[in-house]
């Protein structure tokens, strides 16, 4: 009787456990046809943090992180904090010189001679509105070589930071950065409006093609699980670094957008050129765990809008299987 009611137990188990799989399959499939409406590279990684299950797709190819790169920066900090290099405190004066284009509001709120804003305060800027001046403020306190050496400390090996967003801008544009860094930056959005588009077609080719400033998703997505397991510094500053991410205001309709208001989620977005990106933590309902979501672009085509959508609907399939197969009531 024993015997017979062990064998029950164990063809139980590998049915079941063939009916995840097969289900696992299904949302591989739903990624994989969502994918070429993006008219790009797209490269998809999503975990089951608590179960560990996992889906890639192109997650292992390198794609450029634009914005998301905050993050990465990010985590240096805390590091650098933590070997009592700074704190989070500590006053910059932030002068005209530092104010640059592309996303945020410090480029229109702020003129000279300038102001004096905690570091505090520019982590929240560079990650709340993913402000680029802010960013690049952060990036040359740290320093990029340090951002990427320590990446490859944590395994990370494919995530590199090399530019501040100001070089990304130009460098992607076709504008030579020794010669227009240091214009003003009212200046500098005038000649990116007036580059040629076939000149600017050839430069965002090249930066495709350049291994600068890319990360692969599962790299991503590890970077994450490890700020979801502690791993990054402590604790404490794991949980810090997690609480900042759920403050983002960018992307509303990238990760988030076909998920309940109510959603709980902590990423960081990123664009650039043919790159429209999100990474980050899902916090699922009914107990059923968190998901590390991370989908990163590489020249692609299709609108905006369209490509947003496609990572709105790569997030609600994963969100619907992870609740359907690990929800409880």
């Amino acid at each position: 009787m024993k015997i017979r009611i062990r064998l029950i137990v164990a063809v139980l188990f590998v049915f079941s456990t063939g009916l995840r799989a097969a289900d696992l399959s299904i949302l591989k499939q739903q990624i994989e046809k969502t994918i070429p409406r993006a008219r790009g590279q797209v490269g998809v990684a999503i975990k089951h943090l608590e179960s560990g299950t996992e889906v890639l797709v192109n997650a292992d190819s390198r794609y450029p992180m634009a914005s998301a790169f905050k993050l990465p920066v990010l985590v240096e900090l805390y590091y650098q904090k933590a070997a009592g290099k700074m704190t989070l405190d500590d006053r910059v004066e932030v002068m005209p010189r530092d104010i640059h284009v592309g996303s945020g509001s410090m480029i229109a709120l702020f003129d000279p001679p300038g102001v004096q804003l905690s570091i505090r305060n520019i982590i929240n800027m560079m990650m709340r509105i993913s402000d680029n001046s802010a960013a690049d403020i952060l990036l040359n306190k740290v320093g990029p070589a340090n951002v990427t050496a320590r990446m490859k400390t944590l395994g990370l090996d494919s995530i590199r930071v090399d530019r501040t967003t100001l070089e990304l801008i130009l460098d992607q544009s076709g504008l030579d950065y020794a010669q227009f860094g240091d214009r003003p930056a009212r200046e500098v959005r005038q000649l990116l409006d007036n580059v040629d588009a076939s000149a600017a077609a050839r430069s965002n080719d090249q930066f495709n093609k350049t291994e600068k400033d890319v990360a692969k998703p599962s790299d991503m997505n590890r970077l994450l699980e490890k700020l979801f397991a502690g791993e990054i510094v402590d604790r404490a500053a794991s949980d810090e670094i997690i609480d900042i991410l759920k403050e983002c205001q960018t992307g509303a309709l990238r990760i988030p957008g076909l998920l309940p208001s109510d959603t709980v989620i902590a990423h960081k977005t990123g664009t650039i050129g043919g790159s429209v990106n999100d990474t980050g933590i899902v916090f699922l309902p009914y107990n059923a765990g968190h998901l590390a979501i991370t989908v990163l672009m590489k020249d692609a085509r299709a609108a905006t809008a369209e490509r947003e959508r496609v990572i709105a609907d790569i997030a609600r399939y994963a969100y619907d299987y992870f609740i359907f197969n690990y929800g409880k009531p």
